[in-house]
């Protein structure tokens, strides 16, 4: 029973969220719960999921300044994407901020809840840290899967309209990671092809990043 008592019912958990000094995080969490929502029902495509690369953060260091920097190495928002990482912290300072609130601000004092956000931010900050820890060494392998150049001779897909001389597209597939989409070009006296055209890589001018294929012919049908 005394367990019980000291148990939090959903009611005094959602009187607590709603408060003056916990409502912003509530804000934010809701905001987290409805991005996951609208990207579970396709409404948000995965493309915009905002990445920083620790290139990026190494090289954009001094103008975010060195405490933001040290603050996004320190939740591996170099390796894990920022929209998990951003749900993970809020979901961690709302749940710390609430229960601290409840058991140890009673009197709803404004200068104590700020004591306690601050709290909730550094616990956050380590709650974070050690639960994207075990993401990156998976979140490498994938990046590096991602970032492996087609090997020539591979077959790919053209995805854009037609493929020519002058314009194309093509997806490869790969082992591990998303399908690669290419710039590619026929050779100039080949005829155009439509998409969905199977073709074969036969080599990249590294200068301007274009892969030069060939259309493969169609395999006929089995009667």
């Amino acid at each position: 029973m005394l367990l019980k008592a000291m148990v939090p019912t959903v009611k005094e958990l959602w009187a607590q969220a709603i408060l003056p000094y916990n409502l912003p995080i509530t804000i934010l969490l809701g905001l987290v719960v409805v991005f996951w929502l609208l990207t579970l029902l396709g409404a948000v495509s995965a493309d915009a999921d905002v990445e920083i690369s620790p290139d990026d953060l190494d090289g954009e260091i001094s103008d975010i300044g060195d405490i933001p920097a040290a603050m996004l190495r320190a939740v591996n928002a170099g390796f894990v994407p920022l929209t998990v990482v951003l749900t993970i912290l809020i979901l961690m300072m709302w749940i710390i901020s609430i229960l601290l609130n409840f058991y140890f601000n009673p009197g709803h004092s404004n200068w104590l809840a700020l004591g306690i956000f601050a709290t909730a931010f550094a616990f956050g900050i380590l709650a974070t840290k050690l639960i994207t820890q075990p993401l990156v060494p998976f979140m490498r392998r994938l990046k590096e899967a991602e970032d492996a150049a087609p090997v020539i001779g591979e077959v790919g897909i053209v995805r854009s309209i037609q493929l020519d001389s002058i314009f194309g597209q093509v997806e490869v597939a790969r082992p591990d990671g998303a399908p690669a989409l290419l710039n590619a070009r026929l050779g100039i006296a080949s005829e155009p092809v439509p998409r969905g055209t199977s073709v074969a890589i036969i080599s990249f001018d590294e200068t301007s990043g274009i892969y030069l294929v060939r259309a493969l012919p169609p395999i006929p049908a089995i009667d």
